[in-house]
């Protein structure tokens, strides 16, 4: 394993002469070419190298005081002395870094632990910065750049999660790291879509060493009056309607995780009852006089911010404090993530083109054009890359209008969003072409170009897909029409509603002939978004060849 690669920028010596001397782990870059002894004298000469050579640098340290003339000092700020300016021209150099090479890990040092540093830049409330005043402190610089340094090598995916490279999910990864391993509990907030509860099971519950399972809770499909027996439990007739012994949740949970889901929705009662299992680490099912030891790790996730809700009066103050609001962790939309687009974008290809049902589409596309059946599909994106590519690889070429349309989407449902877009940019694309195929059309191109008019469709298309409405919402009169729907018990609301939307759709089709632009002219009252129920039909399962079959 090779060392990590330190670029000290100081305009005295001392650094970088201690790292080379006391810390043979790292290697200190040398800058030769300027001329400069193992450091930077300046932040000029710092975004220089780094321009002309990042990829020889994994960590930057970087001084906080620099005495040199007026002319060399980036400016801190409107107002600034050139006195406070030299103070803190560590931030300066740090804020001009971070908007060329954000993802590059900083490690500030300062040798006076001065109070005005909080004060001086809000970049600095969540920096790592190491105080040294003298040999004591070595191990704490050595700590602060190993954890840079490993928190910047660390994959923008690993088995379990596709993180991305933006400085937003690092610094999720980099908490929910060190959260997972404790027995505090957790709170997670986000908008819909941006995997909570993936995030919760697949780093968290795992991360954590727990033998026991994944319990998941969410509070949204529960009625309230049922809350307390859901989560403690309740006994035979302890309410109207318990026929029997219940064992709740957090009994379920034991010496595992318990991801309870929209927490801010749980009564205020109910919420004292979790305040105290949390406190004693014991629960008394609803009617016993007998209480439960539980060891459960909490997970509590929220489609808002919480101490929003407690200053509306909605969630009790003391109970957000057990939840340790201090290491609350916040996960990022995707429109405030855009470098992770792509990433992701071909990510999800690849993920969907692995599925058993599309893989059928990819094999007939591949024996049509003389390709291994289990040929590799990937994502191109914008304009064409003349590259000699792999043999087994079958490219879906997204052109640059249509990229740019994904890139200007605001993505309403985030990740989610972004991968049932790319699921269905897969299955169309594959699709017309098997449909070219059967008609006797000759394809031999390995690059299959995908349809800007579909990319445009399924984005205009996500409000509506999503249940958030759109033009033509739920008010929509339609005619007058009949089916029967069996309704069956599921696991969740929403496995019954994709159920019933299932069995209508199939209705629909039977009873229109296939016929997908009269289905949208029933459901949306215009017939050119046919693509968009097909759409829709892809997602709930439902396969044209199999019901025509």
């Amino acid at each position: 394993m090779r060392k990590p690669r330190v670029l000290v920028v100081d305009d005295g010596t001392v650094y970088a002469s201690l790292i080379t001397e006391r810390m043979p782990e790292f290697e200190v870059v040398d800058p030769e070419d300027l001329g400069r002894d193992m450091r930077l004298e300046d932040g000029a000469a710092a975004l220089d190298f780094l321009d002309k050579n990042r990829e020889k640098v994994d960590v930057l340290l970087l001084d906080m005081h620099f005495d040199l003339p007026e002319e060399r000092l980036f400016e801190l700020g409107e107002g600034a002395s050139p006195r406070r300016t030299r103070r803190f021209q560590g931030i300066a150099i740090l804020r001009q870094v971070r908007r060329r090479y954000p993802e590059l890990p900083v490690v500030l040092l300062t040798a006076s632990p001065d109070l005005s540093l909080v004060e001086a830049a809000d970049e600095l409330k969540s920096q790592s910065m190491t105080y040294f005043t003298g040999s004591d402190d070595i191990d704490a610089l050595r700590i602060r750049i190993n954890a840079a340094w490993q928190e910047a090598s660390a994959g923008i995916e690993d088995s379990r999660v596709l993180w991305g490279s933006s400085a937003q999910m690092r610094a999720v990864r980099r908490r929910l790291s060190v959260l997972a391993r404790g027995r505090m509990p957790v709170i997670i907030e986000g908008e819909t879509g941006t995997g909570k509860s993936f995030l919760a099971e697949r780093f968290v519950h795992v991360n954590s060493g727990r033998g026991g399972p994944f319990v998941v809770c969410d509070l949204s499909t529960v009625p309230k009056e049922l809350i307390p027996a859901h989560l403690f439990g309740a006994v035979r007739g302890a309410y109207t309607g318990a026929v029997a012994d219940r064992k709740g949740l957090f009994e379920l949970a034991h010496k595992g995780t318990l991801f309870i889901d929209e927490i801010q929705n749980i009564p205020l009662d109910a919420q004292r009852q979790l305040l105290q299992v949390l406190q004693e680490r014991r629960v008394r099912p609803l009617g016993a006089a007998r209480e439960i030891q539980v060891d459960v790790k909490v997970v509590a996730a929220s489609n808002m911010p919480l101490d929003a809700a407690v200053a509306s009066g909605k969630f009790r103050p003391d109970l957000y404090m057990r939840l340790s609001p201090a290491t609350r962790v916040r996960i990022v939309p995707l429109r405030e993530r855009p470098a992770d687009l792509e990433f992701l974008a071909r990510r999800f290809v690849e993920q969907a083109a692995r599925d058993a049902d599309v893989e059928d589409l990819t094999g007939q596309v591949a024996e049509a054009i003389g390709l291994p059946l289990d040929v590799a599909v990937t994502l191109e994106v914008g304009p064409r890359d003349n590259r000699k590519r792999p043999p087994r690889h079958l490219e879906l070429a997204l052109p640059e209008p249509a990229w740019q349309m994904i890139l200007e989407h605001k993505w309403p449902g985030n990740v989610r969003e972004l991968q049932n877009v790319m699921q269905n940019i897969v299955v169309f694309t594959l699709v017309a072409a098997v449909d070219a195929v059967r008609e006797g059309m000759p394809i031999r191109s390995t690059r299959l170009q995908v349809d800007p008019g579909l990319v445009g469709e399924l984005l205009s298309g996500s409000a509506m897909l999503s249940g958030t409405g759109g033009e033509h919402g739920a008010g929509q009169q339609l005619e007058q029409d009949e089916a029967v729907i069996r309704i069956t018990p599921g696991q969740t609301l929403n496995a019954v509603a994709n159920s019933v939307e299932k069995q209508y759709f199939l209705h629909l089709y039977k009873t229109t002939g296939g016929d997908f632009r009269t289905m949208a002219r029933l459901l949306l009252a215009d017939e050119n978004k046919g693509r968009a129920i097909r759409l829709r039909f892809n997602q709930l399962g439902l396969k044209v060849r199999e019901i025509s079959g």
